[in-house]
């Protein structure tokens, strides 16, 4: 993927499933992962269609969606050793 990591629009080709358009592969390289476009795709649908994903609402135990590799799955807290690092009285 040309070195860029997490930039910033590199979902959008995964969300609108374009990922045969030229200006995406431009960002994720050839043979960028076509489950991770479907699942991504479906969970946007969805939300539009019914106001749900498929995963838990935002509440105290701060569930995410983690979208590849391997089937999306929701996280609780991830990377909650670095957010305590940021607070003096944890960490």
């Amino acid at each position: 993927m040309h070195g860029l990591g997490a930039c910033h629009g590199l979902e959008i080709a995964f969300v609108f499933d374009t990922l045969d358009r030229p200006e995406a592969v431009a960002l994720t390289g050839p043979g960028a992962p076509r489950e991770l476009a479907d699942a991504m795709h479906r969970a946007w649908v969805r939300f539009v269609a019914s106001g749900d994903p498929g995963w838990p609402s935002w509440d105290a135990t701060r569930p995410v969606m983690a979208f590849g590799p391997g089937a999306p799955s929701v996280v609780r807290a991830p990377r909650q050793d670095e957010l305590d690092g940021w607070d003096p009285y944890r960490g």
